[in-house]
């Protein structure tokens, strides 16, 4: 199976064994198991079936016939310890300096592998998704490191493959196999604060190949910076693919250049045009009023709307920040209190609700504001280029979206990365700030905001003036504000 097909299939089956573990944990005891804060499989013991925990440490000193599955803070399988089957953990770290069976899946901070440690399958991987993933020196891997996270680093031996997805890889030891990998950008430093707890140390990001590295196969890799690559570690190709920027026509060396570019370029702007149609088709069907009242904003009022949008996403990134460290500050409370259940239920939640909001705040920025611009530019090219009414049936709607958006996708991939990128970051901030300034005025419109009872105005009565009633004289249509003995325009005017 191909390395980038087993990670996903892989990462499917980790997230699904991560709901199952819940279900799991109330059976723990009964089906060779244990539950509780420090939990240990002592020397002596051989346990010959697979083993369920939930516990906040975990020592593994024993051996157990089967596979290791379960939730803790910390797992440790100790050198002297062996697991024939496979290792499922979910958590903040697990440390292998034992024997292991069959493949490790490991959720969580961070997954290191000693070089005391051992595997028995000769085609044994390893699969995370964790922050900080090391093979650590004479570790030896006799599968695939697979990988979802900021980092991952190599000292060790790997038999297979690596594939990675994150921000920062390291190698520095033996891969036999070949490299996928996609990295962050190498010119931006690091920023993220060590995690003392877990001993995480965060590096720079991109791809470092150490001069002692060997590779016995191909590195393909995708940054937005190349690498430097020494000379001779590397016994297949090097193929690099730059990602984050977009390529500039204007300084394209031959017609090849240009034309490869122009070629990406319609391809980009295609995929974009049907992502927005698709998202956008969605909406007007389910909730028209979120797409059709906002282009209507944008036309009436451009700048209120641009300044609604830089002030929300502005305002939402630390929105995010603040309920993460809340919720980080209150499950480390509860879990030094030894509240394990609660802390692992409340660490879900935490998990849910951040990456809620996260995804609700892309799918604003990236999606839902973008889809308004589109139909906005359908709505003007039906008005003023078609002469056809803006208004009738869901297919005028579709077709107004549909020459919109193929419009803003070759706008905002034109290859020239000055005019793209600004209007696709001005339009953006129109379209979300348009978004929020609809949903205000519904909100207000269904009466949430509304003043309460006695926050009306008071009555002149109550407070002791008398207001003496006016005389309701019927005033004549145009005969206002007329100079004193006016009576009217001659016959001749």
């Amino acid at each position: 199976m191909h390395a980038a097909t087993k990670l996903r299939s892989r990462s499917t089956i980790m997230l699904l064994v991560l709901i199952v573990f819940i279900g799991v944990a109330n059976r723990a005891e009964a089906a060779g198991g244990v539950r509780g804060d420090k939990c240990v499989v002592g020397e002596n013991e051989h346990i010959t079936e697979d083993f369920y925990f939930l516990c906040r440490l975990l020592d593994v000193k024993g051996s157990i016939d089967g596979d290791l599955i379960g939730v803790a803070a910390q797992v440790t399988i100790h050198q002297n310890a062996e697991v024939t089957g496979e290792v499922w953990v979910a958590g903040g770290k697990l440390l292998i300096e034992g024997t292991v069976g069959n493949d490790v899946h490991f959720a969580g901070a961070t997954l290191l592998v000693s070089g005391m440690a051992r595997f028995t399958s000769s085609r044994a991987d390893v699969a995370s998704v964790a922050l900080n993933t090391e093979i650590q020196e004479n570790a030896v891997v006799p599968g695939d490191l697979l990988t979802y996270g900021y980092q991952a680093s190599d000292d060790g031996t790997i038999g297979g493959d690596i594939n990675f997805r994150g921000e920062a890889l390291l190698v520095s030891g033996v891969v036999a196999g070949n490299i996928d990998a996609k990295v962050g950008d190498a010119r931006r430093k690091t920023n993220v604060p060590n995690l003392p707890i877990y001993d995480i140390s965060f590096k720079n990001r991109g791809l470092q190949i150490g001069p002692k590295a060997v590779i016995g196969g191909d590195v393909a890799y995708r940054s937005a910076t190349p690498s430097q690559i020494p000379g001779g570690v590397v016994k297949g190709r090097i193929r690099f693919q730059r990602t984050g920027g977009q390529p500039d026509i204007t300084k394209a060396a031959r017609p090849k250049d240009a034309a490869q570019i122009l070629r990406d370029y319609l391809i980009t702007s295609l995929r974009d045009m049907l992502t927005l149609v698709i998202v956008g088709l969605v909406g007007l069907r389910v909730v028209p009023n979120v797409i059709q009242q906002p282009a209507q904003q944008i036309r009436r009022r451009t700048i209120s709307a641009i300044g609604w949008g830089l002030a929300t996403f502005m305002f939402s990134i630390p929105l995010v920040i603040v309920v993460v460290l809340i919720g980080l500050l209150v499950v480390l409370i509860l879990y030094f209190a030894k509240l394990n259940a609660l802390t692992l239920m409340v660490g879900i939640g935490l998990l849910i609700v951040s990456s809620g909001m996260v995804g609700g705040i892309g799918f604003l920025l990236f999606f839902l504001g973008r889809v308004v611009i589109s139909f906005m530019i359908g709505q003007l090219v039906y008005r003023y280029v078609l002469q056809l009414p803006e208004t009738g049936p869901m297919r005028r709607w579709a077709g107004m979206l549909l020459i919109g958006a193929a419009v803003y996708a070759l706008l905002t991939n034109v290859p020239v990365p000055a005019l793209g990128l600004i209007f696709e970051l001005v339009t953006a901030l129109a379209g979300v700030g348009a978004v929020v300034m609809y949903l205000r005025s519904a909100i207000n419109v269904s009466g949430l905001f509304a003043p309460r009872p006695e926050e009306t105005e008071p009555s002149l009565e109550l407070s002791g003036v008398v207001v003496p009633e006016r005389e309701e004289v019927e005033a004549q249509a145009g005969l206002d504000d007329l100079p004193e003995g006016f009576s009217g325009f001659d016959e001749d005017w």
